[in-house]
């Protein structure tokens, strides 16, 4: 079941203790819970905890067209992506993904001839803003339809938007802004349990999100790089 910013605001204030399990917050009481909500969502993602989720969008190319700007009310209509992970448009009954590049391997792909004709191979994304920037080549010779799988971050919610995140984070931010909810409806009965089950949920996440460092091969040394297929050291 989705559940908005508006259900997480009135959740977290049902765990305070601010109003009862039927009850419903005021509006006042619902704008200052999404100001809270927005200000923990970006201290979480200051400490890197704050996930991306990915969302695909389909849609058609325009004949002609490279360029194509990805945003509310742009060419793809979409909240803008923090990153695009792929693209790939139907051709011969079948979607074959674009090859993926960065700005300077994309500018010096289009400077070749179109040695792939008139069929979309590579693509760059560019994130500008407001909107991001989509650039493909070479230019499509008909419309072709695409799938693209995208990567954002929703930092600043409205009341209404569905909070999409992974397994986990929904109480994290439930029992999180509780705890923040809390200095303004003080109940020191709650704030000890909502406290403890808070930062239990942020340890959680934060295990979760630990990276692994890279391991050190104890026996290179100045021997060179390790070759599993040769069971040798290389230079």
């Amino acid at each position: 079941m989705a559940r908005t910013a508006r259900d997480l605001i009135t959740d977290a204030l049902r765990t305070t203790g601010a109003i009862s399990a039927i009850e419903t917050p005021a509006p006042e009481e619902t704008a200052h819970g999404l100001n809270e909500l927005n200000n923990l969502v970006a201290q979480l993602d200051l400490d890197s905890l704050y996930p991306y989720v990915e969302d695909r969008t389909t849609g058609s190319l325009t004949s002609g067209k490279t360029l194509y700007s990805i945003g509310v009310g742009a060419d793809i209509d979409i909240a803008r992506p923090n990153d695009i992970v792929s693209f790939s448009i139907e051709y011969g009954g079948a979607y074959s993904p674009l090859t993926k590049e960065s700005s300077r391997a994309f500018d010096n792909e289009s400077r070749m001839n179109t040695s792939y004709g008139s069929i979309p191979s590579t693509y760059i994304y560019r994130t500008d803003f407001p909107n991001g920037t989509l650039e493909i080549y070479p230019s499509p010779s008909s419309n072709f339809n695409f799938i693209m799988t995208s990567k954002f971050k929703n930092l600043n919610y409205g009341l209404n938007d569905e909070i999409l995140l992974p397994s986990g984070y929904y109480p994290l931010l439930q029992y999180n802004l509780a705890k923040l909810l809390l200095i303004h409806y003080p109940n020191p009965e709650k704030y000890t349990l909502v406290a403890e089950t808070a930062n239990e949920m942020l340890a959680r996440v934060k295990r979760l999100n630990n990276q692994a460092g890279k391991l050190k091969n104890d026996f290179g040394g100045s021997r060179g790089k390790y070759d599993i297929i040769s069971d040798s050291f290389v230079r």
